[in-house]
């Protein structure tokens, strides 16, 4: 990644080097024609001639330092934030490519700092990093050198006695600013995302009244930030009168022996004055090597994590020449038992079934047994041994993930909407649109009534994660998005658990009859709405232990039968209150 843009970069970088070289070189000229203008203006006979010329020469290198610095800026500077862009792009890229698997172990928060905090530090490495350094090491050579050519190298030696602990108390400091600054930064995100956890979920806090717990775990956690951010203060409080103290010190051994040799007439005021400038320069580099490890140190950290995204591999491998199937006839499965990565408990054991086109198959269980996994195996989410999931009689392995999940609409049980306009959400599958289309699918999935009561219509903006609408009015503008996808099979997670009953039954009986002869894949836990499917299969701890139609599972008994009892029962008191 950062390899690769360097090579096609260097010379960017090298001119901004150059650059750079050459403002710090025009910056040794102003000290030396200062002191000189001062010498002539402190001479019995004053030169206004060369006062005037030195003083041009003076405002011509602060034009030319001017634009260069501008161009090193435009080289490195500009260069960084390049590869801040491209990698940023990447770095999403990526993460759109991986599987659900990658996303399992990686919280969304530390994904978030890893796109800004983590790439902020490489960018500032390439940047503020390649400055400093460069700096660092021209700047303190050329300031020694013109120290020594304009005075003595015996005071030049002398007034650095004090910079060497500067660059140390700045190397020291600086790692522990660094330790400091992470552990803010950490307190920070933690707190964040708290306060971002419990806005979102605000309602339920209120409905638990949970309200004082709430505010004692906010509290304590803003008090860790405020008591880490309070540690990183007081270093700064030593650290910037330390720095203050040493550099002080180098500018008083300068006026103490400096100052008697002006005194004796062994130098010109003019030349201590340009001394005593470069002295002042010379403490910026001194600082700057301190910095510069740390930079380096936390971009190479940065750099690190950003890599452990760049590697991480796709869980399900596409085949290199893909099948291209353009519907789907048949979905089978075959003896197929499956563990999640990094896993040994068995979510599915030895399952059978087959799903035939136009079929409306529905999917029942205990909780836990395996019915979400076995439809996200089936959308090629996850990774699935050869030989157990075949698509028109062709191996899934051998079919490319994209054309599988064209092909098949999942409505997932969490129903999840992005902020934007309802119309925009309902038809996210389709990068154009009619409203016509938008609206049918709406009345199909029975939300459109509910949608024409908001304040702008199909115009109304829905909230962070849709958080305006309700949990039934959310599941249902999702499964208008599934619908608008107009694909072969729909899949139904559950995703109707938060509307009642009746209006459940009510939107599977409009879908069956509306899909025609399209493939519906039901899971559910109310058994009531399954009644006219053509085969419904029973799960239970990972194992299909029935299977048949509504009718003929009632008549066997079983766990169909038992639940089924349970929910009549359930109905009629409900009806009876």
């Amino acid at each position: 990644m950062l390899k690769e843009f360097l090579k096609k970069n260097w010379y960017l970088y090298l001119l901004g080097v150059l650059t750079l070289i050459s403002v710090d070189t025009l910056q040794m000229f102003i000290p030396r024609f200062v002191g000189r203008i001062v010498d002539s203006l402190n001479s019995p006979v004053i030169d206004m001639d060369y006062v005037k010329v030195a003083t041009g020469w003076i405002v011509g290198i602060a034009l030319g330092m001017f634009g260069l610095r501008f161009l090193w800026r435009l080289f490195i500077i500009g260069t960084a934030r390049r590869f801040e862009y491209r990698t940023r792009n990447l770095l999403f890229e990526k993460l759109m490519n991986l599987t659900p698997g990658f996303f399992d172990k990686y919280r969304s928060g530390d994904l978030m700092a890893r796109f800004t905090n983590d790439l902020q530090a490489v960018r500032m490495a390439l940047s503020r990093g390649v400055v400093m350094t460069v700096d660092a090491i021209f700047m303190a050579i050329m300031t020694v050198i013109f120290m020594g050519n304009t005075v003595s190298w015996h005071l030049t030696w002398i007034a650095m006695i004090p910079l060497p602990f500067l660059a140390f108390v700045s190397f020291f400091f600086g790692r522990m600013i660094h330790k400091r600054y992470t552990s803010v930064r950490r307190s920070f995100s933690s707190l964040s995302e708290f306060v971002e956890e419990n806005v979102s979920g605000v309602r339920i806090v209120k409905s638990f009244s949970a309200n004082d717990r709430i505010r004692d775990h906010f509290q304590q956690r803003a008090s860790d930030y405020f008591q880490k951010s309070m540690s990183l203060i007081r270093i700064f409080g030593v650290f910037f009168p330390l720095v203050t103290f040493l550099s002080g010190m180098s500018q008083f051994i300068a006026l103490r022996f400096g100052g008697a040799m002006v005194i004796s007439n062994t130098v010109s005021l003019g030349e201590f004055i340009a001394f005593t400038s470069y002295l002042s320069m010379l403490s910026w580099p001194m600082l700057a090597f301190g910095w510069v490890v740390n930079t380096v140190q936390s971009g190479r950290v940065s750099y690190k994590r950003l890599k452990e995204i760049f590697n991480a591999e796709p869980q399900v491998i596409e085949p290199k020449l893909p099948v291209v199937i353009d519907k789907v006839d048949t979905i089978e499965i075959k003896d197929l038992s499956y563990s999640y990565p990094n896993t040994e408990r068995k979510v599915l054991k030895s399952i059978n079934l087959t799903i035939k086109r136009g079929q409306m198959v529905g999917i029942i269980g205990t909780v836990g047994s395996g019915k979400s996994t076995l439809v996200k195996l089936m959308a090629k989410l996850y990774p699935v041994e050869r030989g157990k999931i075949f698509v028109n009689g062709i191996d899934i392995n051998d079919i490319h993930s994209k054309t599988i999940r064209e092909l098949i609409a999942y409505v997932p049980q969490e129903s999840f909407l992005f902020s934007d306009e309802v119309q925009k959400n309902i038809a996210f599958a389709q990068e154009q649109f009619s409203f016509e289309e938008v609206l049918r699918h709406a009345k199909l999935a029975s939300v459109h009534d509910d949608i024409e009561k908001f304040s702008k219509g199909y115009k109304t903006v829905v909230g962070e994660r849709g958080a305006t609408l309700s949990g039934g009015q959310r599941q249902r503008v999702t499964i208008a998005r599934a619908l608008m996808k107009n694909a072969d099979i729909c899949v139904f997670d559950d995703c109707l658990s938060a509307v009642d009953p009746e209006t459940e039954e009510k939107i599977i009986s409009t879908l069956r009859e509306e899909l025609g002869k399209k493939t519906m894949v039901i899971i559910t836990h109310r058994l009531k709405v399954l009644r006219n499917a053509d085969i419904i299969y029973v799960f239970d701890k990972g194992r299909i232990v029935q299977f048949g139609s509504h009718e003929e599972l009632v008549r066997s008994g079983g766990l169909y039968n038992r639940m089924y009892q349970k929910q009549m029962i359930e109905e009629e008191l409900e009806n009876e209150s």
